[in-house]
């Protein structure tokens, strides 16, 4: 039964579009067709045809999944617009998911980004609205009807989408609403995550009540389906954020690769920056941390100047937020990569010496 259920989670490629491989699950094929059935057997009594309703069945099922791939296509395109790598697109029974190979690094990205997707479904919903006009006027009943749910279902997705539950699109709204006024990212991820399990609670509550109450058990089975599907997804994100908070530096971070003091910018550009790619990087004195020089602070220095410019006159201070202490959880080290805004932090042993260092990279989060 295990390899059973491994089988059907099993990814297959449908294509790539836009460099973006484009994946679905095996679970999706049974549904499409599954959809598609039951399309096509509530049109058969108007069309009166078993292969023509099978076959407006199927393309009516095929559009809506497209419409489900172009709500995930939004969020990758506005994705890549904020500098995020897109890994694939997968679709899924419920749904679909674009995989970035990190969160995004700031509020306003994740605001874009999470808001992309239900304006496309919005958008698809007026697309179809106008073709129904079109179809209406024509007097063709069983393709207005087509194009009626068509425009209704997107439009469902769109509002469902924004409900302010994690991981649904509204609450990565809600995330980066509470993000940008302070909250730590964790917290609001966790707060999210909660309201995203309260969501699905009702929505399985709700299912029961097709089933029980109005008999309608195709409906009722969805929404249960769906609600555990979503209340496992938002436990899964909380468990992840609760588990960061026991992962150290000291699993992360990286060798320090330190900067002396007193060599000329000249000289860190010629021989040190081609070794080591990064934008940020720890000054120290053998092993004492003296600072962080930033590429972007060498920018503004004339470049004539580069050899009588000392690398301790060119670097920032060290402060608190520049560095943190081995044993620190990488949730506090990326609360210390947001107050700094250098994009690195030293790391720091007992004797306050450095011993590593992270960058973002290090502790940023997938999507």
């Amino acid at each position: 039964m295990m390899e059973f259920g491994r089988f059907l989670k099993k990814e297959v490629k449908l294509g790539t579009i836009s460099h973006i491989p484009v994946r679905a699950d095996r679970r999706w094929i049974f549904v499409l067709l599954l959809l598609a059935a039951v399309t096509a057997f509530s049109l058969d009594p108007l069309v009166r045809d078993p292969i023509g309703s099978s076959l407006l069945g199927l393309a009516a099922t095929v559009l809506f999944f497209i419409s489900i791939f172009l709500h995930e296509y939004a969020h990758a395109v506005v994705a890549r617009a904020e500098g995020l790598k897109v890994v694939e697109i997968v679709l899924h029974p419920f749904g679909g998911v674009a995989r970035f190979a990190h969160a995004p690094e700031t509020a306003r990205a994740e605001f874009r980004v999470a808001i992309a997707g239900p304006a496309a479904s919005f958008a698809l919903a007026l697309l179809f609205v106008g073709f129904l006009a079109v179809s209406s006027y024509a007097g063709t009943d069983i393709l207005s009807l087509l194009l009626f749910l068509l425009a209704l279902a997107n439009f469902m997705i769109a509002v469902f989408n924004l409900f302010p539950g994690y991981p649904l699109d509204g609450g990565r709204v809600l995330r980066a609403y509470l993000w940008k006024q302070g909250k730590d990212l964790d917290e609001a991820t966790i707060l999210t995550g909660r309201c995203g399990q309260f969501i699905a609670v009702g929505l399985m509550i709700l299912g029961l009540f097709f089933v029980v109450l109005r008999g309608e058990f195709f409906t009722g089975f969805w929404a249960i389906l769906a609600g555990f599907f979503l209340f496992d997804s938002a436990s899964s994100i909380i468990r992840e954020v609760e588990a960061e908070h026991h992962v150290l530096v000291d699993d992360v971070m990286g060798l320090p690769t330190p900067v002396p003091p007193d060599v000329s910018l000249q000289h860190f550009i010629d021989q040190h920056l081609p070794m080591h790619r990064h934008s940020a990087f720890a000054v120290a004195d053998d092993t004492r941390f003296l600072g962080i020089l930033v590429l972007e602070d060498i920018k503004p220095i004339a470049r004539d100047s580069w050899r009588a410019v000392r690398v301790r006159e060119a670097m920032r201070p060290v402060s608190s937020d520049h560095f943190v202490l081995t044993g620190t959880s990488i949730h506090d080290a990326r609360a210390a990569l947001e107050r700094n805004q250098i994009g690195a932090v030293a790391v720091l042993d007992d004797a306050s010496r450095i011993v590593g260092l992270i960058y973002r990279s290090n502790v940023r989060k997938r999507a």
